[in-house]
């Protein structure tokens, strides 16, 4: 990780979670992140464009209907429209009381009256409406929810999912002639969200096949974790998976082993860990589980073993915890690495042998914080993606050096364009 450079870094006054820092994709594709402390605070971060070049720029948003004295436990926000800015920011709360059974809780949900091609914030944090929760809110996501006629998608939208104290996953969808979101029996729209054992912790969730599946993995505070896959035209699962770990699952993440086959006239020239072979151009997807205390388990190729092929990830430290993942090709080798944070202020990265699938520990970078949560995304704008750290002291900007992107540029230039001479 020799490669990322201290970009930038702003200071957050209280200290977030695991569930407080999200990013917002712009219609314009721009990327903004939003960072929120428990106590109130909530953040923008994005790169503005000035006549000496893009400029990080941070500020406080003030959210209406966030009492003085709650505490924010997650953030999430979503884009309705691919043309325009129809923004949505969801912030689950809980209102403190002294008395434990008057504990209040609630999802705000922010939103534009209009559609809107420009983007401003603060008058999205002014239109407020308030869902008053029974259970105490844990992680809040969103994601598409398709509605078929024949083979045809007929309708998707966006709903928010969140998990509760309760040991169910609630399913929140937006009633356009109320103007109003509403709880709605996930029974039928996702199946695969039944009561489970304890509290789910985090959920991952990838369609495929243009829809027509979607496969979800959640893990919970007992250890347990489920991997399903559903058809959603038949609204019916495939298949299920489950297994348990004697600890606290900080998280799952679902990744595609993305790639392609191989053109004959790069033969040779381009990495071979870029292209699949001819023989073998199923799409390969990976589960990673973060343990909190044991070590992280790699799941391979859950599409075809379910959970019965996997590798767990060395230790480093045995004290230290893990909380937070992110799976990307950090290094442009055409592989996909692993990087998890920790609760030691560690940023540690594993790489996979290409011949025995077995990962080990390659490389570990310090933060001066204990690490909440990681991000890859293009927040610069420039075509190349940064690493986005929470930490318990503030957001950190790891960018590539740009030394090392062009030079990795230059020998794919080469490799394409520079013609092999055979003896």
């Amino acid at each position: 990780m020799n490669q990322f450079k201290d970009a930038h870094y702003f200071h957050i006054p209280s200290q977030g979670n695991i569930y407080t820092l999200t990013e917002l994709k712009l219609a314009s594709d721009k990327m903004l992140i939003l960072a929120a402390s428990l106590k109130r605070e909530i953040y923008d971060f994005e790169y503005l464009e000035a006549s000496q070049g893009l400029v990080p720029t941070s500020k406080e948003i003030s959210f209406t209907y966030i009492p003085s004295g709650a505490e924010i436990i997650s953030v999430d926000a979503f884009n309705k429209s691919a043309i325009t800015n129809e923004v949505v920011i969801g912030i689950t709360i809980i209102k403190n009381s002294n008395d434990s059974d008057t504990l209040e809780t609630f999802l705000n949900i922010y939103s534009q009256l209009e559609e809107h091609e420009d983007f401003n914030i603060e008058n999205i944090a002014q239109n407020c409406l308030t869902v008053e929760l029974n259970y105490i809110p844990y992680k809040l996501m969103h994601t598409e929810l398709v509605s078929w006629n024949d083979n045809e998608i007929a309708n998707k939208e966006i709903v928010f999912i969140l998990s509760g104290s309760d040991n169910v996953v609630h399913i929140y969808r937006e009633n356009t002639t109320e103007h109003t979101y509403k709880e709605v029996d996930n029974r039928e729209m996702f199946p695969e969200f039944t009561k489970t054992p304890s509290p789910v912790v985090w959920i991952d969730i990838c369609h495929m096949n243009n829809y027509e599946e979607r496969l979800t993995a959640f893990g919970c505070e007992c250890g347990y974790v489920k991997l399903l896959k559903i058809h959603t035209k038949m609204k019916k699962i495939i298949y299920n998976f489950s297994t348990r770990f004697n600890n606290y699952i900080a998280q799952v993440y679902i990744y595609f082993e993305n790639r392609t086959q191989r053109p004959e006239k790069l033969l040779n020239k381009l990495p071979s860990s870029l292209f699949l072979d001819k023989k073998d151009a199923r799409q390969i997807v990976n589960l990673v589980v973060v343990n909190s205390i044991l070590p992280s388990v790699h799941f391979r190729d859950v599409l075809k073993y379910g959970l019965s092929d996997y590798v767990t990830l060395p230790r480093y430290d045995s004290c230290t915890v893990f909380n937070s993942c992110v799976v990307a090709d950090i290094d442009f080798d055409g592989r996909k690495e692993i990087l998890l944070g920790t609760s030691s202020g560690e940023i540690i990265l594993y790489k996979c042998d290409e011949n025995d699938k077995k990962w080990y520990l390659e490389e570990i970078k310090h933060i001066v914080a204990p690490v909440l949560s990681l991000k890859y995304i293009d927040i610069s704008g420039d075509g190349i993606k940064e690493l986005i750290v929470s930490s318990m002291k503030g957001i950190h900007i790891l960018q590539h050096d740009p030394v090392f992107v062009q030079k990795k540029l230059n020998d794919w230039i080469d490799a394409v364009t520079i013609p092999r001479i055979c003896s």
